[in-house]
């Protein structure tokens, strides 16, 4: 009985770790604006990620996630809503996210309803809603995006037929 309790205890604390920070998110234009109205009571803010690629993948239970991998033909654009939350407030947090993934190479791309997946485009929220919570691919709405240099600007009106959502279009510069 001791060996079970020993061993059980030592297979807990192999598995702690600590979470390791994400350092390797390079934001490659020191100035962004987003032209699009933020939902009230929240800060919305976006980034640019070079040199990466969007690995979609779905888990044993069809729910879709995402990882960043390196990658020198592609970057990654990430919209970020977060809604403020009253303090002392539990599971009050409301989050939702649109990201999608951009060549380096390309000048210009228009795409619209299924076309939008050509960008691995996934829109996800995050908060304590059952059964409305996690990420989606977006196949339902319109991208415009040009690059100029340095300068990139895009245009995106999408709905999400899955799950309610707050941000339904965006228009922003990453300089």
């Amino acid at each position: 009985m001791k060996t079970i309790i020993y061993f059980a205890l030592a297979l807990i604390l192999m598995s702690c770790c600590s979470k390791k920070p994400f350092t390797d998110v390079k934001e490659v234009n020191a100035t962004q604006s987003i032209q699009s109205a933020c939902p009230g009571e929240g800060k919305c803010t976006i980034e640019l990620v070079s040199n990466k690629s969007l690995n979609v993948k779905a888990d044993e239970f069809g729910s879709i996630y995402y990882q960043l991998l390196d990658a020198d033909e592609t970057s990654v654009i990430r919209y970020t809503y977060d809604k403020d939350v009253p303090e002392g407030l539990q599971d009050g947090n409301y989050r939702e996210e649109i990201i999608f993934e951009i060549s380096n190479t390309n000048q210009t791309l228009v795409l619209s309803g299924k076309e939008l997946q050509q960008t691995k485009m996934l829109f996800g929220r995050f908060c304590f809603c059952r059964g409305q919570t996690g990420s989606y691919k977006v196949e339902d709405g319109t991208l415009n995006l040009t690059k100029k240099g340095a300068k990139i600007e895009f245009d995106l009106n999408f709905t999400s037929t899955k799950v309610p959502q707050l941000v339904h279009s965006i228009k922003a510069t990453l300089h």
